[in-house]
This record gives C-alpha cells, structure tokens and sequence, in this order.
C-alpha cells in the first residue's frame, strides 16, 4: 500500500466516530475473511486485547467503559514492550559479550578539619 493511501485512509478514520470505526474494522475483517489474510496477526497483549474487545462488543458494552478497558489492557502492552526490549537487549549483550565498565576510582578520603566552638 502506498504513503498516500495510507494517510488518507487514517486521516479518515482519525475522524470517525468510534462505533463507525467499529464498523470499519469489521469490514476489514470480512475482507481478511474472504479474500485471505497476509497478516501475521497480533502477539502477546495486543492479541489479548482484541480478543478481549471483540468480546465485550458481542456483548454490547458501553463504549465508554470498552474505550477505558481498551486503555489500560494499551497501558499494560507497552509496559510488557518495554520489559520485552529490555530483555532482548540483555541477551544481546550476553550473546556478544559485551565487558564492564572499568571500576569507578576511589575518591581520596576528605582532609579532617577541626570545628572549634567558643
């Protein structure tokens, strides 16, 4: 798909109502339905969350009170991303070996000084 669709597309949606989004998504996943799918699909909270969504909207849930769940369960992915990262990133550094830092030099001890009260 190309830049300028792409824009267009989600300059669209940026300014939809969010039961007309809905909609959109379902639609999208009709096509997905029909014509196949290349998508990867979802992993970790992300897939939990639209699992989760999907659900709470068979069950006609407030938008509202799915907006606020959808919110946090976005609040706990980036967390979990972040612990994710920071683990690839460790094991990376393993992987090469990557050396300590040089021990810091101890600082000389501060001169005694004598506090005289008059």
């Amino acid at each position: 798909m190309n830049e300028i669709l792409k824009k267009q597309i989600w300059r669209k949606l940026e300014t939809m109502p969010e039961e007309k989004a809905y909609q959109v998504l379902d639609y999208i996943k009709y096509l997905e339905s029909e014509y196949g799918s290349t998508d990867a699909g979802p992993r970790g909270f992300q897939r939990m969350g639209e699992l989760f969504q999907d659900q709470m909207r068979k069950h006609r849930v407030s938008p509202k009170a799915l907006r606020e769940t959808m919110r946090v369960l976005g609040s706990a992915d980036r967390v979990m991303e972040a612990f994710r990262d920071a683990g690839k990133e460790f094991l990376a550094e393993l992987e090469v070996g990557k050396p300590e830092p040089p021990p810091k030099p101890k600082d000389d001890p501060p001169e005694t000084r004598e506090i005289i009260i008059e």
